[in-house]
């Protein structure tokens, strides 16, 4: 299987994707060449998988694109507010929350890539703040210390924690429902006990967040919904 490979100063592998769904592999320097492709090949069920996975949520985002106009409705933890588009004369677009509303104003001569821009800017915002004060509570009851929070435009996974005790989310998260936004906050949490999917690991999760099956199944069937954007 060909694969693109960073090598840099973490202390476990990784593998995502690119753009084009092609294989990007990051690895600690010490790790072998052969060791590395032990790893990508054991794992090639997953990389088929979650590549074709992948591949069919672009299209799905692109068959639910919505235009972003007044009206269309945009999920904020669970909830949908309605987009409200103000064309006025300015030179930057802006994002403004007002009860159960989304209101953007924009230049006149607004794209769709620009109202998108503005869109996705105050979610990734909402998502910064939201997972960081949620972050900090449940770190709180658990026990544990994170070093960064990270917002990101993964696609691969909702949420990863690093061996620098960094956490990363997915800036979609603040589009789902509280419970499940709280369940992949927690998910990573427990991952600073235990690097692994143990049943250790498995067995805190529920002790933090015992409905965390109800909460997987809702990723798994309804994430897709939310790629429109």
């Amino acid at each position: 299987m060909e694969y693109q490979l960073i090598r840099c100063g973490r202390k476990s592998i990784s593998i995502s994707f690119d753009q084009n769904f092609d294989v990007v592999v990051k690895a600690p320097l010490w790790v072998s060449d052969d060791e590395i492709d032990k790893i990508v090949l054991k794992k090639s069920g997953w990389i088929a998988d979650t590549r074709l996975r992948l591949q069919n949520e672009k299209l799905m985002e692109v068959k639910n694109r919505i235009p972003l106009a007044s009206g269309d409705k945009m999920p904020y933890l669970g909830k949908e507010l309605i987009l409200t588009v103000v064309r006025e004369p300015r030179k930057r677009g802006k994002v403004s929350l007002n009860k159960d509303r989304l209101l953007m104003w924009v230049p006149y001569d607004a794209s769709y890539e620009m109202r998108r821009s503005c869109l996705v800017a105050w979610y990734r915002k909402q998502a910064a703040y939201v997972i960081g004060k949620k972050a900090e509570i449940y770190a709180g009851k658990m026990g544990v210390s994170y070093n960064e929070i990270h917002i990101k435009d993964q696609r691969t996974r909702w949420g990863s924690c690093s061996g620098m005790k960094n956490l990363n989310f997915s800036w979609r998260l603040i589009m789902t429902p509280n419970s499940v936004c709280d369940y992949v906050i927690i998910h990573e949490l427990c991952h600073l006990v235990h690097m692994d999917h143990s049943p250790e690991f498995w067995n805190l999760v529920e002790k933090m967040c015992p409905p965390y099956k109800q909460q997987k199944k809702w990723l798994r069937e309804s994430a897709s919904k939310l790629y429109f954007i």
